[in-house]
């Protein structure tokens, strides 16, 4: 009958040793689902909005100007929707591309207490109006990182800008109180490309939180086009997953361009500010 051997400790140091591959395997994983802002190839945000704005438009008419209008104070808000979805692609240690997809709209109605002269038709006093707003701007630029370090990049940027206004007003002779023998209905639409410059710098904080923050301008002039563009945020994210990223923050854009094309000949001043929450996730 053979003896058998235990060594002293010998169990206990198998199950040190099984403990500690559980241990890291299990860093593993946690740090394989950390994000690292500086590193990760893609990251896309989706941001919503309370924010006030303020439009001052024209539309004119084949015979002159058209009156200019605060759409805010005319109309109001109504029903409104906007948003905000912002991207990139890192596809270098330095280099990325950039996308934003920025909605706002909105519908009221309203009994106007004044004439509007608009698109060459007269909206008179004390008909009921429908205004229809919609505002899209795309993005897309390319972005290089001039100083990276450990947990901190800055970088510039240049891109396009593609600003999408459509407007509209609409009024029923049987809501007119008698001022309109028809229905009258006027609208104007543009797609403005607007060129931009930025600047953009990242920080990555204690505890998952990392600030982003950026600035970008335009003012071009060229054919039916003559304006300028600005826009500005900040954003404080919480991340602590690559999946799971809150934020909150600040943005204020504005565009101004006067227009003479075929379905928009006047001016536009819109601007918008506000607070902004946002989620993301990177990859």
């Amino acid at each position: 009958m053979k003896e058998r051997c235990f060594l002293p400790g010998a169990s206990a140091a198998r199950l040190a040793l099984g403990a500690a591959l559980l241990l890291l395997g299990t860093g593993a994983a946690v740090a394989a689902d950390k994000p690292q802002p500086l590193d990760d190839a893609f990251n896309l945000s989706l941001g919503t909005f309370i924010l006030s704005s303020d439009t001052k438009v024209r539309l004119d008419g084949k015979a002159g100007e058209g009156t200019e209008l605060d759409w805010e104070d005319t109309f109001g808000v109504g029903d409104a929707t906007r948003f905000r979805v912002d991207g990139h692609w890192r596809f270098a240690d330095r280099h990325k591309l950039r996308f934003l997809w920025f909605n706002n709209s909105n519908t009221r109605s309203k009994v106007l207490e004044r004439d509007i002269e608009w698109g060459g038709e007269v909206f008179p006093v004390s008909a009921k109006v429908k205004s229809d707003f919609q505002f899209d701007v795309y993005e897309l630029a390319y972005e290089y990182s001039f100083l990276r370090r450990d947990t901190y990049e800055i970088s510039g940027s240049i891109g396009l800008h593609y600003t999408d206004l459509s407007l509209a007003l609409s009024a029923k002779a049987e809501t007119s109180g008698g001022t309109l023998e028809g229905d009258i209905r006027r609208e104007g639409s543009v797609g403005a490309p607007l060129p931009v410059i930025g600047l953009r710098g990242m920080w990555v904080l204690p505890h998952d939180f990392v600030v982003d923050a950026s600035a970008q301008f335009f003012a071009l002039s060229i054919d039916q086009y003559d304006g300028d563009l600005t826009d500005y945020k900040v954003v404080l994210t919480w991340q602590p997953k690559k999946w799971l990223g809150i934020g909150i923050g600040y943005n204020q854009f504005g565009v101004n361009v006067d227009i003479d094309d075929s379905k928009f000949k006047g001016s536009l001043d819109w601007s918008y500010r506000g607070p902004m929450i946002h989620y993301s996730a990177s990859f």
